[in-house]
């Protein structure tokens, strides 16, 4: 099998990590903690919100201002089998603020929005967005690797994915946040 098709069969991890996140988002009793120098942040999702399947010519849904995520229609979508594929995503670690987009199938980031650079150099100022753009980007691959580490162990079966199913269901579910690695 060559690397193209590896890749292809691993499509569905963008969408459900996607989904994860949005379930671990509203459910989670308190931030996420990545340990380390990274430490603990809160995420969630803004007003922009596409779910699909991963089905040929299946049909998306573009869900736009307010709060999309507690929108019957997008837990429709999900009960449906659909899984959210983009959104727009916030993050505030201590007194900083990132605004991105999120894109599932290829985990990419667009729109940042970072924040404010205090620097008056213009070198310094390079550095300084730089430095603001790798911590986001240590974020998004810690939550990532907390993911697949779940992904692929067995709390994922046992635990982590009948609560996510009670969730879709529209259950009250609360979640203890994940041991940082």
């Amino acid at each position: 099998m060559d690397l193209v098709e590896q890749m292809r069969r691993a499509d569905f991890l963008g969408s459900e990590f996607l989904t994860w996140l949005w379930f671990r988002a509203e459910t989670q009793a308190a931030p996420f903690d990545l340990g380390g120098e990274v430490g603990t942040f809160a995420l969630w999702f803004e007003d922009k919100l596409v779910v699909g399947s991963a089905a040929v010519d299946a049909q998306e849904n573009l869900f736009k201002g307010g709060h999309p995520t507690t929108s019957l229609e997008a837990r429709t979508a999900l009960r449906l089998g659909k899984q959210a594929s983009e959104a727009k995503l916030r993050v505030v670690r201590e007194t900083h603020e990132w605004a991105f987009t999120f894109k599932a199938k290829e985990l990419s980031v667009s729109s940042i929005r970072i924040p404010a650079v205090l620097a008056s150099e213009a070198d310094d100022k390079l550095y300084e967005r730089m430095y603001l753009l790798e911590q986001l980007d240590t974020m998004l691959k810690g939550l990532f690797g907390q993911f697949l580490r779940l992904r692929i162990s067995a709390d994922w079966t046992d635990v982590e994915l009948p609560k996510l199913r009670q969730w879709i269901a529209g259950e009250s579910v609360e979640c203890e946040p994940l041991p940082a690695p």
